[in-house]
């Protein structure tokens, strides 16, 4: 007798060699866990209002109704004191439904928190944290995204009236894909380049207020609208604006870093290092690090526990077809996901620290770990985004045919989910100013100038002292997989001779644009190993003893041999340090502990904690009861039932009757 799916989803639980409400406990910070789970109660208690049901019968005008719906329940719950801003913010993250209120609390806010004066935080900050004012940032033009130094917006002082005069000189200044301005900011937080006495200044944020707070119209020189239907994100107003001489007050440009006195005088403190201006974007990039390792686990929750349900074909020794889990192939793409997943959420903890610590040295004055912080954004945002994405499509793909409904819960999420990729910077470009940073340090190094201590210069100082690669004592595989030291001392010496060679054919003439397909390369190997580093790190924070560390110990493991088997290439470029001998053995053992691992593959994911009600999927349901759900949701389109009853007999009338009644 074939088992029932929710036989074989138990059975798979019995496996468990680990307690997993332990694994979620240490694997996802206390601070998600707690916010997660009041958020799911309070929502759950207001089904009418939250439930996610019918979203995918909806059209998009009908989503960003429900959207805005939930999004204004959220802010009077807010108000009621049954919410804090922070826990608004997750339970967008649980409902996968990005709202036109995001981008007001995720950048809008805290660039008035990160670069606005206390006068000026007077003026909008506190009204903005009382929801008196809407706000988006508005930094992406249609002619220029990532380059923000090319913005051509401007921002004219005129001392004449002691006010600034914020313009869009072309259709390519026309700010574009700003989220939360489409139809419902009434304020702009403008990147616009500061021009004063004629002398260009740099771009600079600036408040420029774009509709009514009254009846919400656009005010006098402003062309504001929605961009219409994405390939997803469709619950977020997207939106376009052009700026016709548009005067505000010199208060609006925010003054925390740069100043301009009525007399058209243009100061900056003493020790600001330019990049300051980016605190926001930096801001969000810890952001998407930290809901990147949340997106994976909802994808790999769903793909592993359909996996180890679904059944196909079977071999000599059995009677009883094989659950699709059991094959290496699949294994192969989903195991590790899972690791990277686990690798991501130590990530997540360990950058938020470094990003915290990090602004408060900027409060004391001090900006030297700006670069090094700015570099490992860029690079971190980068690995992963890009392995969440594509680990959604691979997750999707997994599932099979069923992988294409929507129901599967992975096809408007991959849509909602594709956008980190590109957003707070491509990430091939992104990989330049991580590069940019690793060249700049072996340059210092070589030229006997100090640098700063950090994570990233402690490897390079100790690969490269003087700045010149030295040879890394060769190790047998076995050797890597028992030594964790090892394996980061193998990643590390790996950037350390990408940036290295780099360095040389850059000094014997190859161009920048000559170089970028390396500076991918060197971006995601010091990534690879600055994430392998915070799993470490991680781990090391539990006890000797702990049940947990074996588990996790392997998981670290498998991602260290996974990272070296994808990028083999790479090996045999490192002096002394690889054999093609030893890639043979990193791909023999990968597969060992891939299958070894496949066994506690659900219980792994059942300590990422995503509820059901989060993954909305009938294919990944905690009860395993995949089959009945699916065709219940099937049944419950608004064709099947009775309300579609009028459609079926109008489009009989028109279409299928005279087909099936005319004669060719």
């Amino acid at each position: 007798m074939v088992p029932s799916t929710e036989d074989a989803l138990a059975a798979e639980r019995a496996k468990a060699g680990f307690s997993v409400d332990a694994m979620h406990e240490f694997i996802v910070d206390s601070d998600m866990r707690t916010k997660v789970s009041k958020v799911e109660a309070v929502m759950g208690k207001e089904p009418e209002t939250f439930s996610l049901r019918n979203v995918y019968f909806m059209s998009r005008q009908e989503k960003m109704e429900h959207a805005l719906k939930i999004g204004l329940r959220l802010i009077e719950l807010l108000k009621d004191g049954q919410v804090t801003s922070d826990e608004i913010s997750i339970a967008d993250m649980v409902l996968d439904i990005n709202g036109p209120f995001g981008l007001h609390r995720a950048m809008f806010i805290p660039t008035l928190q990160n670069q606005a004066t206390a006068e000026q935080q007077e003026l909008f900050l506190k009204p903005a944290l009382n929801y008196e004012i809407l706000g988006c940032y508005a930094q992406t033009e249609i002619g220029h995204g990532s380059n923000v130094q090319g913005l051509e917006t401007t921002c004219t002082y005129v001392p004449e009236t002691d006010e600034f005069e914020v313009h869009s000189p072309s259709v390519r200044a026309c700010k574009w894909w700003i989220g939360s301005l489409g139809v419902t900011a009434t304020h702009a937080m403008v990147m616009a380049q500061l021009i004063v006495g004629g002398r260009h200044h740099g771009p600079c944020p600036v408040v420029v207020p774009i509709r009514s707070t009254v009846d919400h119209q656009p005010l006098p020189g402003v062309t504001v609208g929605d961009l219409g239907p994405k390939f997803g994100f469709n619950t977020m107003d997207n939106g376009f604006l052009l700026l016709n001489r548009v005067r505000v007050p010199r208060i609006n440009l925010l003054q925390r870093y740069i100043s301009v006195s009525p007399e058209g005088k243009v100061s900056r403190p003493a020790n600001v290092d330019p990049k300051v201006a980016y605190g926001t974007m930096v801001y969000v990039r810890t952001q998407i690090v930290r809901n990147m390792s949340q997106v994976l686990a909802k994808a790999t929750t769903i793909a592993v526990r359909y996996a180890a349900v679904r059944r196909q074909f079977k071999d000599q020794k059995s009677a009883l077809e094989s659950p699709v889990l059991d094959y290496s192939m699949v294994q192969y793409r989903l195991i590790p996901l899972v690791a990277q997943n686990y690798a991501m959420f130590a990530t997540s903890q360990a950058f938020l620290l470094h990003y915290q610590q990090s602004m408060l040295e900027l409060d004391r004055g001090n900006f030297a770990p700006l670069k090094e912080l700015h570099a490992t954004a860029c690079g971190l945002k980068r690995w992963t985004s890009d392995v969440a994405i594509a680990g959604i499509d691979t997750c999707r793909h997994v599932c099979g045919g069923h992988g294409f409904s929507q129901f599967s819960g992975l096809n408007e999420f991959y849509g909602n989910a594709y956008p980190n990729i590109i957003w707070e910077g491509d990430n091939y470009v992104l990989s330049q100013q991580t590069a940019r940073y690793l060249i700049s340090q072996v340059r210092a190094l070589r030229a006997g100038k100090p640098v700063a201590e950090n994570q990233t210069t402690t490897y390079l100082k100790r690969h490269m002292p003087g700045g010149q690669l030295q040879a890394l004592a060769q190790r047998s595989v076995d050797e890597l997989i028992n030594n964790a030291d090892a394996q980061l001392d193998l990643l590390a010496f790996r950037a350390a001779s990408m940036v290295s060679t780099l360095v040389d054919n850059m000094d014997a003439g190859q161009s920048w644009n000559q170089s970028l397909v390396a500076i991918q390369r060197l971006c995601d190997a010091h990534s690879d190993f600055i994430v392998a580093s915070y799993f470490r790190q991680h781990l090391s924070t539990l006890a000797h003893s702990s049940p947990l560390l074996p588990h996790l110990n392997k998981l670290a493991t498998l991602l260290f041999l996974y990272t070296l088997e994808q990028h083999s290439s790479d090996l045999f470029r490192m002096p002394n340090a690889f054999t093609p001998k030893m890639v043979a053995e990193v791909e023999r053992s990968l597969a060992k502990i891939i299958e070894e691992v496949r066994f506690q593959a659900v219980p792994l994911v059942d300590a990422f904690g995503i509820s059901d009600f989060r993954l909305n999927s009938a294919l990944g349901r905690s009860d395993g009861k995949v089959y009945d759900n699916y065709l219940k949701w099937a049944m419950e389109d608004p064709l099947n039932t009775e309300s579609g009853e009028v459609v079926r007999k109008q489009w009989f009338d028109q279409y299928y009757k005279p087909v099936l009644h005319s004669r060719l």
